[in-house]
């Protein structure tokens, strides 16, 4: 009877544990700049930031819509971006993240325990994800991208 007790936990142990994997991403953020994919084939991410300057960057991260925006990345945002770095909501976008700090790599005390580690479920749809300290908007501060789909929640719907 103990050999079970020992046991069941250690199958379930090795079940979860080895299940499928997450795709982790590492985007750069820099003062003026942020380096982030522009379309994700599985809503299913973490996100690692990495923050190389010696301050703290704050980001934020938007849902633009729930479908795909046909030619998005040829869009221009900063009218949008604009209004939320002065403080001003968008009508149609979701904050996700708002105004959310990023600490530099430098003071990360354990790279096993990083403070910059963000799991995202996203659903299917177009995001916008932006520097919030910049005082000119460009497309080098802000990146739009694509979730194509999210198997977890599509199962979820089914």
């Amino acid at each position: 009877m103990k050999k079970i007790f020992f046991i069941l936990p250690l199958v379930f142990v090795i079940l979860f544990a080895c299940g499928e994997e997450t795709k982790i991403l590492e985007p750069e953020l820099t003062i003026d700049s942020i380096q982030f994919p522009k379309e994700l084939d599985d809503g299913r991410v973490i996100v690692i930031y990495r923050n190389y300057e010696e301050e703290s960057i704050p980001f934020s991260l938007f849902l633009l819509n729930q479908t795909i925006i046909p030619n998005s990345d040829k869009e221009d945002f900063c009218e949008g971006v604009t209004a939320y770095r002065n403080g001003k909501a968008v009508k149609d976008w979701t904050p996700i993240n708002y105004n959310y700090s990023m600490m530099p790599e430098s003071q990360v005390e354990n790279q096993n325990d990083h403070p910059n580690l963000i799991s995202y479920n996203f659903p299917v749809g177009t995001y916008l994800i932006m520097l919030m300290d910049p005082k000119s908007c460009s497309k080098e501060n802000y990146v739009v991208f694509d979730v194509k789909r999210n198997k977890y929640i599509e199962g979820m719907m089914k």
